[in-house]
């Protein structure tokens, strides 16, 4: 889910000039100098502001920009009391200005007063990410940008609700497009069930996104008959909730990473290991198509566990009616197994 949120500040950053050669009556305080140092790029300008207390007949801005470049801006006449904004015209960037300012008050000439001041333009960039560069297994998220990369933030939280980690990583201007890796540390028993990332650039505009990546579905399980795996019309009314959370899931991710729903099947340990293992296979795919049936437009993996992943354990031959389930998982990549899921044998119901 884009969480598209854009920062904007339009300070008025106020520097104190000191006159290298001035006439006494005319101070650097009298002009009413600030710089309006940051703009976003199409939108905004970044401007020099003079506020003069006394009338000016002109002013003249001799700068030097950190690249080598020279920038003459300037002004005509400006009343006391009255706001001239001077426009400084620049790309996309983070650059410093060295500059001189002259000008005449009356017949009185001021100046130079020399002024520095740093002056950024850019805009939030697009982050581009595909399903394969949400690497939940190895901990990794990859990223490009439709600008230069100044730095990611990246938090993880895992399915219980609680922080896992947060990295901050520089990426020093990297170019448009450039694939930006951001890895984190988890424990062995920790899932990752969504992310929320900021990527920045130079001129600190930035762009974000939160997507889930593991979500377990809470449900009632549906109860089949004795080695049946045809859902009973009784019984769909227990599905339908679910289904309404799933859509309600997918709504939220729409548009940032995709998604897909993992089903998986458990049978009590009544009947032969092998046997339970087929049944609860062809259970979660009754469930699998009873979803693609009702509008469910995503992919969809079932598979059967059988007695292998007892919910509550008990002796062999037990007829234990919460152990014959179902789990329902969102998850951008198969679940990780050991949430429950003790082999990655999916196979696709659609």
């Amino acid at each position: 889910m884009h969480c598209a949120r854009l920062f904007f500040l339009a300070a008025v950053l106020a520097l104190t000039l000191a006159p290298v050669v001035a006439h006494a009556q005319i101070s650097a305080d009298d002009l009413g100098f600030g710089v309006k140092t940051k703009a976003l790029f199409g939108k905004e300008k970044p401007e020099i502001i003079l506020q003069p207390t006394i009338p000016l007949a002109f002013t003249k801005f001799d700068c030097t920009r950190a690249d080598g470049k020279k920038v003459l801006l300037g002004s005509g006449a400006i009343r006391a009391g009255a706001e001239k904004r001077i426009v400084i015209p620049q790309e996309k960037g983070v650059f410093v200005y060295k500059c001189n300012l002259f000008g005449k008050s009356g017949r009185e000439s001021f100046g130079p007063f020399p002024a520095e001041f740093e002056v950024k333009v850019g805009q939030p960039p697009r982050i581009d990410i595909k399903p394969e560069d949400v690497d939940t297994e190895n901990h990794r998220i990859t990223v490009r940008l439709s600008e230069p990369a100044w730095k990611i933030e990246l938090d993880i939280i895992g399915d219980n609700g609680s922080p896992i980690a947060t990295v901050v990583k520089e990426f020093q201007s990297a170019p448009p497009g450039t694939p930006l890796t951001v890895e984190w540390k988890q424990q062995p028993d920790e899932v990752m069930a969504r992310f929320m990332l900021q990527a920045f650039e130079p001129a600190e505009f930035f762009n974000g996104l939160e997507s889930v990546t593991f979500v377990d579905i809470p449900h009632e399980d549906v109860v089949f008959e004795t080695n049946k795996w045809d859902i009973l019309p009784s019984e769909e009314g227990k599905l339908i909730a679910p289904l309404g959370e799933i859509m309600g899931e997918l709504r939220k991710v729409a548009g940032a990473v995709p998604i897909e729903l993992y089903i998986g099947g458990y049978t009590d340990t009544v009947g032969q290991p092998a046997d339970n293992i087929e049944l609860s296979k062809k259970r979660a795919n009754s469930i699998a198509q009873w979803f693609a049936k009702k509008g469910l437009n995503v992919p969809i993996h079932f598979q059967g566990f059988g007695e292998g992943v007892l919910k509550v354990p008990t002796p062999d031959g037990t007829d234990e009616i919460r152990n014959r389930r179902a789990s329902y998982v969102l998850s951008t990549q198969p679940p990780p197994a050991n949430r429950g899921f003790p082999t990655k044998n999916w196979m696709r119901a659609r």
